[in-house]
């Protein structure tokens, strides 16, 4: 049999069927069993002790089976993998999860010439401290320096290595990343365009000699949805006659539904005079495939426009999101539903608009008051 129960009396491998010790006697333990996993093939032996759980020793067995069978086994306790291995098998496992391209660009820009080669022993708290100090002293491919939120996304991909490894048996010691130190990132919006930005870039887009990468642009800043899903925006989701934009699989992993005003309504209605028999895509590339990025009309646009340098195109939903936090008719509330936010945390960098709002509306009580009080002074001097 392939597990068996651990005796702990006299330390001997029993059936986990027996209540009894059939060598000492001894009753086996109700809970707090430690079972041993002991696979055979191709004439070599592995085993393996694990405490606790039957269910994990079971996962262990079958997961040590396919490994030897694949030719892909080593013994952890002889060989400790690099951080390189333990990243080809998370991408074996996670390959076609969101964001992936993201950490695949990470990970060779960041880690794998830093630790690729080196075994997991040998990463310790200062070496990922190190990382930390060195991306403050670095700039970026755009010339400018690793900002607090790529430092973090970049520790935090390490971490998930780590994890990964913990949870695949290939590491038995601690995640480092859990001690080292983060650069606090500020949350709050600062790249939302002014009412005469916006004028500019809408008179821009309305003379863009790409129409429909124009209409990409305008709906982003209407709905104030994410660029990845107006990239991925199929005709089959959008509901012009009731106004309606379904979004799939969208960052938050929940599928959405947002009303479309009467502006993102328009912009839609003008793409239709693009749509294209080749794919069911709202705004696909000239190869009829999804797009992937606009950087290059962005930054045409941006030049035209004379957006600041800095503005990114997911900034547009910043302000989307500002417009109307300011108004005084949209709550917190309601802006999560519409930003499809999963949290409302997310939607509290917002606040101190609404705030700002309330505090201009309890001002309206001071005007009135002293209207009235205006009023009856007036009639007393009448009198």
């Amino acid at each position: 049999m392939p597990i068996y129960i651990r005796c702990p009396h006299c330390k001997s491998d029993q059936s986990i069927k027996n209540k009894k010790c059939k060598r000492c006697g001894n009753a086996l333990p109700k809970q707090a069993k430690t079972y041993r996993v002991m696979v055979c093939y191709a004439g070599k032996t592995v085993t393996k002790v694990v405490p606790h759980s039957l269910e994990l020793a079971r996962e262990i067995e079958s997961k040590i089976k396919v490994e030897l069978v694949e030719g892909s086994y080593f013994d952890r306790r002889k060989r400790m993998p690099t951080l390189d291995e333990v990243w080809q098998k998370y991408l074996e496992v996670y390959e076609a999860s969101k964001g992936r391209e993201k950490d695949r660009s990470r990970y060779n820009t960041m880690l794998k010439e830093r630790f690729g080669n080196k075994a997991l022993d040998k990463i310790g708290v200062m070496d990922v401290q190190r990382l930390v100090v060195d991306m403050r002293k670095t700039v970026n491919m755009r010339g400018v320096p690793y900002s607090a939120k790529s430092i973090k996304n970049v520790v935090e991909l390490l971490s998930r290595l780590f994890n990964f490894a913990i949870k695949q048996d290939l590491w038995h010691g601690d995640n480092p990343c859990k001690k080292v130190k983060l650069p606090k990132v500020n949350n709050e919006v600062t790249n939302a365009l002014d009412t005469e930005q916006i004028n500019n870039l809408l008179k821009v887009l309305d003379g863009y000699p790409d129409r429909e990468t124009a209409n990409l642009v305008k709906l982003l800043l209407f709905t104030g949805i994410r660029r990845g899903e107006a990239f991925k925006l199929q005709w089959g989701d959008v509901d012009l006659d009731n106004g309606w934009l379904y979004l799939r699989n969208p960052k938050g992993g929940k599928d959405q539904v947002i009303p479309l005003n009467d502006l993102s309504l328009q912009v839609l209605k003008d793409q239709l005079a693009y749509k294209r028999e080749e794919t069911a895509l709202v705004f696909p590339s000239r190869k009829n495939t999804m797009r992937t990025d606009i950087k290059r009309a962005w930054a045409r646009i941006k030049r035209m426009a004379n957006l600041p340098d800095n503005f990114r195109l997911h900034d547009l939903r910043h302000t989307y999101a500002t417009i109307l936090a300011s108004s005084g008719q949209v709550d917190l509330y309601t802006l999560q539903r519409l930003l499809t936010h999963k949290s409302p945390l997310m939607t509290q960098r917002y606040a101190h608009l609404v705030e700002n709002v309330l505090k201009r509306g309890t001002q309206t009580l001071v005007a009135v008051l002293k209207k009235e009080r205006g009023k009856v002074i007036s009639l007393r001097r009448g009198l």
